[in-house]
């Protein structure tokens, strides 16, 4: 998820803005002229805001800065900036350009824009107000990477319990994958409504238009599964592997370069910007050039099937994470398990400590051209009020990469609690196994993992056969 500004950093004051942009379109979902009275673009960039959760009361702050690129004409004349709001108040589009800034549609009702079949009407509508000789997106919300969704883990666990179970156990857990629409029109984070990468993947095959670039201003989306799974739709992937700083992305300075899809010079303007202030430290930050990862892919599959096989290779405890090792917290008193996500290894950090330094030698420049740009983040970064841990302190400088990597284990499917009776399913390796092309692409499916108790069935079928004696 984006770390919220109230709870974790002092909110950025609004300089230069010239004040706070008021919509001035009706609410009875007419549009006005749109995007077509300036002719065809050469490039539109696509702003799907998800912040009807605990993001709220900092997307107006992204809003103003975009607004003051158009005001200072920062924005290309050739270029539109298309903004979807879906927040407290009702859904709105917005068009910003070199010339204006103009609201061009609000619904009269809300809706759930985590849903796919809405991402894909408003995506339409926003390239057909705005066309373009160029698309790119940039996806706003929470985000957790790869995981599935609650609702996905659920129907995994029917379908267990329908074969294995007499009942199903209730359990919470953090929200998945990609954005949080509480279905509240306020701000609070609960509700049931997120997005798996493969909904966010069938969006932009059937929006059918090639991306320069898909920037993800969430935190966790920056992971190997991910921009494998979106390399067809995009030519690059950037975002951050671990958790990313409510201001997000500084779009007043970096109006010119996602205009030009600049990938560089987008890079330079998150430097420049977190560089500068004293109370948020620069967190991890990669820029992912698609057409090079399947030479990673075919590089590191055998590696994968040589060190992951048997047992976890002993190196892998000493890898740079972006994640708590803990999986799991006790049962709560409720009867419910709260789960805390899995372990996120930074890829050229874990390969490092696993490979032998002939094989990472020839391995690591691979790595480096699909990751040609990232920022070293700041020795410790994160929660700026709580102590620093090790997850979110540079641990592996020399290694670092800028993008995660999963790591399949037992307790992923099926987590056990050692002093109980108790069990949680989760279903990640499941899932993970199902969902994602890296899992044949990166070598996972020759592993053999698939054959053992660590996906849920059989281990659950185990664990069941020695409680009751069966």
């Amino acid at each position: 998820m984006k770390k919220n500004l109230t709870r974790i950093w002092l909110l950025l004051p609004l300089l230069l803005l010239g004040g706070i942009f008021t919509a001035c379109s009706s609410d009875d979902g007419e549009t006005s002229s749109g995007g077509e009275e300036d002719g065809t673009m050469r490039r539109t960039v696509l702003v799907y805001l998800i912040s009807e959760n605990d993001l709220n009361n900092v997307v107006d702050y992204d809003i103003e800065e975009i607004l003051y690129a158009s005001r200072a004409g920062s924005i290309p004349q050739d270029c539109n900036v298309i903004v979807y709001n879906d927040g407290v108040d009702m859904p709105s589009i917005t068009l910003y350009n070199k010339k204006k800034s103009k609201v061009l549609k609000t619904w009269k009702q809300d809706q759930n824009s985590a849903d796919s079949t809405v991402m894909l009407q408003v995506l339409h509508e926003m390239v057909e107000y705005a066309p373009a000789e160029h698309y790119s997106l940039v996806l706003w919300s929470h985000g957790d990477g790869w995981m599935p969704t609650l609702e996905t883990q659920k129907q995994q666990y029917a379908r267990l319990q329908k074969e294995l179970l007499e009942e199903m156990q209730e359990q919470r857990t953090n929200r998945r994958a990609f954005g949080i629409d509480n279905g509240l029109n306020d701000d609070s984070e609960d509700g049931d409504y997120d997005m798996n990468i493969s909904s966010v993947k069938w969006v932009l095959e059937k929006l059918d238009i090639h991306l320069d670039y898909l920037l993800w201003d969430a935190c966790f989306m920056q992971t190997i599964e991910v921009a494998y799974e979106l390399r067809k739709q995009t030519d690059w992937v950037i975002g951050s592997p671990a958790e990313a700083s409510a201001y997000g992305a500084p779009y007043t300075t970096a109006a010119k370069a996602l205009c030009n899809a600049d990938i560089e010079g987008v890079m330079k303007t998150y430097k420049d910007f977190y560089s500068r202030l004293t109370d948020v430290p620069t967190f991890p930050f990669s820029a992912v050039k698609t057409s090079e990862l399947q030479a990673l892919a075919d590089a590191t599959a055998p590696l994968i099937v040589k060190y992951f096989s048997d047992t976890m290779p002993e190196g892998e405890k000493d890898a740079q994470v972006y994640s708590d090792r803990n999986i799991i917290t006790e049962p709560e008193d409720d009867g419910s398990c709260y789960i805390t996500g899995p372990i996120r290894y930074d890829m050229g950090s874990l390969m490092h400590k696993v490979l032998t330094p002939e094989e990472y030698t020839q391995w690591r420049p691979l790595l480096d051209k699909a990751v040609p740009y990232k920022l070293t983040p700041s020795e410790h970064w994160g929660l700026s009020n709580d102590p620093i841990t090790y997850y979110n302190t540079l641990q592996d400088p020399d290694h670092y990469s800028g993008i995660s990597m999963n790591v399949p284990q037992q307790q992923y499917d099926f987590y056990l609690f050692n002093d109980t009776n108790r069990y949680c399913y989760l279903g990640w390796n499941t899932y993970f196994k199902n969902s994602f092309s890296w899992w044949t692409a990166g070598g996972w499916a020759d592993t053999g993992l698939d054959e053992t108790d660590i996906f849920a069935v059989k281990y659950l079928a185990n664990y069941f056969m020695e409680r009751y004696k069966l």
